[in-house]
């Protein structure tokens, strides 16, 4: 690993090292960028070599980053455990873990529960895992499986699991299944996590639910739909799961192809983000929790291809956006009232970055 300086925050980004059939694949492997608040600007802080490190997520402590390994069966698909040092800018590798199937896009972690939630696109399933004292998955994962296709036999001939996140009231875990049109419900007991599933929220056919996030109150679920490009807000009530909004996240009279990417709400909770990919754009909406509405602020041009991810700063006051397929991360300054984006005229180079996350 190679280091150059301090920052005021650090930015963790995966990228794609080896070609895939969406994506050439000419990262390094996880980024490590400073980013300073006071201007918006980037700067190399070190890079950790790893293969296909497509998706990220820190633990609450901050002191552990999980790194998928998006690569085929005959490749070791995986999840990597680093010991995060951010004060020297390191990342040790502390283990590797088998997924136990392909493709492997999405993880999460929940300290409360000490669970690891691994999601494999290819294969459909879920993984649950315990984590150990040192923050390491242990013992074999609870397994996570449904049965089922969408209307579009090339993308939806089967389960492919997006997401998986445990529930704001901890006795749920939720996924997301592009393959099936559904977001699924897992009972959670403790640490133990029932592989029947107790309930199952569909979507418009042809959807293809992505990823999903939770308000910070806990009281509403935001699922964008990938293939329909459009963002649904459900309230959660006890055991039910109720839809109360839905908007797209494309203009009115865009009639070409795209793709919704990653979704992020604003650390004030009060706008959502998400990326349009075909149409390159990032769509930004208000949340309002005492309504239960979602409504369109606007939608930005991304000036490049493939707005993979997202990533708003801790203070809420930039909004960095990853051009997977132009090599660069751009930054946009948000409007505190309006939540509305301005670019600021400051892009920064990374190949093939797929997922953005501040540690």
């Amino acid at each position: 690993m190679t280091q150059q300086q301090t920052a005021a925050a650090i930015l963790a980004v995966g990228t794609y090292t080896l070609k895939m059939p969406h994506v050439d694949g000419k990262g390094r492997g996880i980024y490590l960028l400073g980013f300073d608040p006071s201007t918006g600007r980037l700067s190399e802080l070190a890079v950790e070599e790893a293969v296909n490190p497509s998706y990220l997520t820190l633990s609450a402590d901050r002191s552990r980053l999980y790194a998928v390994r998006e690569v085929n069966a005959e490749d070791n698909p995986g999840v990597s455990t680093y010991e995060l040092d951010a004060a020297n800018h390191t990342l040790t590798l502390l283990h590797d873990t088998p997924t136990q199937g392909v493709w492997p896009c999405h993880v999460s972690v929940d300290n409360d529960r000490s669970l690891l939630l691994v999601s494999n696109y290819l294969t459909g399933e879920v993984l649950s895992y315990l984590l150990d004292a040192n923050g390491v998955p242990s013992g074999e994962p609870v397994v996570l499986t449904r049965d089922g296709t969408g209307p579009d036999s090339d993308r939806q001939d089967g389960p492919h699991a997006h997401c998986a996140r445990v529930g704001p009231d901890r006795r749920h875990v939720y996924l997301a299944d592009l393959g099936v049109d559904a977001v699924v419900r897992h009972p959670l007991n403790g640490a133990n996590v029932n592989p029947v599933a107790d309930q199952t929220v569909m979507a418009a056919p042809g959807a293809g639910p992505r990823h999903l996030l939770f308000t910070d109150s806990g009281a509403y679920m935001l699922v964008n739909y990938e293939m329909s490009s459009t963002v649904r807000m459900y309230r959660l009530d006890g055991d039910d799961v109720s839809l109360v909004s839905e908007v797209s996240s494309l203009p009115q009279d865009f009639a070409g192809n795209s793709g919704a990417g990653g979704m992020r709400l604003h650390p004030s909770g009060r706008f959502v983000y998400v990326g349009n990919r075909g149409h390159d754009s990032i769509f930004g909406a208000r949340v309002d929790e005492t309504t239960g509405s979602l409504t369109p602020i606007g939608t930005w041009s991304l000036g490049g291809r493939t707005p993979r991810d997202l990533a708003v700063s801790p203070d809420g006051k930039y909004l960095l956006a990853a051009s997977q397929d132009e090599a660069f991360i751009r930054v946009f300054s948000i409007d505190a009232q309006t939540g509305e984006l301005n670019f600021t005229g400051y892009d920064y180079p990374v190949s093939s970055a797929v997922c953005l996350e501040f540690l």
